[in-house]
């Protein structure tokens, strides 16, 4: 998989949003300085091992210095996406126009559509604002305008809050190019824990069902373990698997390349997650 791999790197914990599902929980409270954040992507160039980028966090335009960032890494060659919960990509003081044709995917955390199942799972501002269907679809309409070629993408996590309701009709709307339902990931460190939102198989089946898509293509994950490729907001490879974290190592203390030796990659999923995306 030389030279074919994607990387996340959660560049923060901080978030608009407080999601009750949320597994962005890392051990250092901290994020790193945007030239540390250099260091991690040239070490990730010079591997020869990374061609993609996906920014994540948290909320990664909250990100200190995000934008220099991101123009870093399109510098450097990698493909570029970003998972966001979209509220401020209209802010142009946190994301400036320049950057939105640097990025060739959106994805947007879009876990329901109604108002009241939002403000349950903890998807508004300190303000109480919420990113509803109308605000979504202005979002997608300026990417559109700012970069007519990025693909749009949807994760949507299925909880206890969640399982029983039916989001697709959406593209009928909006371009969605890639959907991604994700059975909620039982998180528990430092006095969290999402556990009693956690839904069974049965649940995840049934709201995969009940949401067919008409257009654009489907992956269901009821893991992400051993798949995903996460550096934390200082610096950290991340494994996964079980119900916290596990440091693998620091890449400001050692290549990307030493430390991924020692990470147990499951080739056939993580091929499997990131199968034709663009």
């Amino acid at each position: 998989m030389k030279g074919k791999l994607k990387v996340n790197l959660h560049l923060t914990q901080a978030c608009n949003y407080h999601c009750r599902h949320c597994f962005a929980m890392f051990p250092e409270p901290r994020d790193l300085s945007p030239e540390r954040w250099k260091d991690i992507i040239s070490d990730l160039a010079e591997s020869g091992l990374v061609s993609a980028i996906n920014f994540a966090g948290g909320e990664p335009v909250f990100c200190r210095g995000f934008p220099e960032i991101v123009s870093f890494a399109h510098d450097k060659g990698f493909l570029l996406s970003i998972i966001t919960n979209g509220s401020l990509l209209r802010n142009e003081k946190l994301f400036p126009r320049e950057l939105f044709p640097m990025i060739s995917m959106f994805g947007f955390s879009i876990d329901s559509l109604n108002y009241d199942t939002l403000r349950r799972i903890g998807r508004y501002d300190s303000r109480g604002n919420i990113l509803g269907r109308q605000g979504f679809i202005d979002t997608v309409r300026l990417i559109r305008e700012c970069s007519p070629s990025a693909s749009i993408k949807i994760n949507t996590v299925v909880s206890k809050l969640n399982w029983n309701e039916r989001l697709v009709d959406i593209e009928e709307e909006v371009p969605v190019s890639r959907w991604k339902f994700l059975k909620m990931k039982v998180f528990e460190t430092n006095g969290f824990s999402n556990r009693d939102l956690a839904v069974t198989e049965s649940e995840f089946e049934s709201f995969v069902r009940n949401n067919r898509r008409r257009y654009g293509e489907t992956v269901v994950e009821s893991t992400m373990e051993r798949s995903y490729l996460i550096i934390d907001n200082a610096g950290n490879l991340l494994d996964n698997r079980g119900d916290s974290y596990t440091i693998i190592g620091n890449l400001l203390e050692e290549p990307f390349g030493e430390h991924l030796s020692r990470f147990s990659l499951d080739d056939r999923e993580y091929s499997r997650r990131y199968a034709e995306a663009k």
